[in-house]
């Protein structure tokens, strides 16, 4: 796959490029490439993240998973008490406040029998994200960390009682066209 230069490549940086089978289509945002993934018509259809830009014009992708679109993710944070647990669930509250992440996230403060945690869960492909926005905060927990997807079947799978819960938004959203603007734009190059 080849993709076109632009003289503005750097403005594609976190979104996706779709690649129909010879056909690219570059400036998807998550949601719209889960909802072209979901038709049999784009079973063939590769998904390939922008992650860098070059003074060139060019940019650098790298591959996703279909699946991973259809996922959560999460990182699960060990309490050693109910104190710290609430001094950490503060924190990274406070944190989303002065740096909103860069995706919808949930964030529950969570007991089972003698185990305390607090769950950090997102869509499955913004990890690497996720993972940037976490270390940019210097959040380090009071415990071990478990992370991926499969700790968040875990932890649905689990009966934990929630003690504290806050939905952290992203600093900005871009709106998801609906399912026939989306489809009547499959075959153009640029997307956005």
């Amino acid at each position: 796959m080849i993709l076109p230069k632009t003289d503005n490549a750097e403005k594609y940086i976190g979104f996706y490029v779709i690649d129909f089978q010879g056909q690219c289509g570059i400036g998807y945002v998550a949601e719209e490439v889960a909802t072209l993934l979901e038709s049999e018509r784009f079973a063939e259809a590769k998904v390939y993240k922008i992650h860098r830009a070059r003074p060139d014009g060019t940019m650098e992708v790298a591959g996703v998973p279909r699946e991973k679109f259809f996922l959560e993710s999460g990182m699960f944070f060990h309490c050693r008490d109910e104190n710290s647990g609430r001094r950490d669930f503060q924190a990274l509250c406070n944190w989303s406040e002065k740096q909103l992440p860069p995706c919808r996230a949930k964030l529950h403060l969570a007991q089972s029998d003698n185990l305390l945690l607090m769950a950090l869960i997102y869509p499955a492909e913004y990890e690497q994200e996720i993972g940037r926005w976490i270390g940019d905060s210097g959040f380090r927990g009071s415990g071990p960390v478990d992370a991926g997807v499969s700790q968040v079947q875990k932890y649905y799978q689990t009966e934990y009682h929630i003690l504290e819960k806050h939905q952290l938004w992203p600093m900005k959203s871009i709106r998801a066209r609906d399912r026939e603007e989306l489809l009547a734009c499959v075959g153009q190059t640029w997307q956005r």
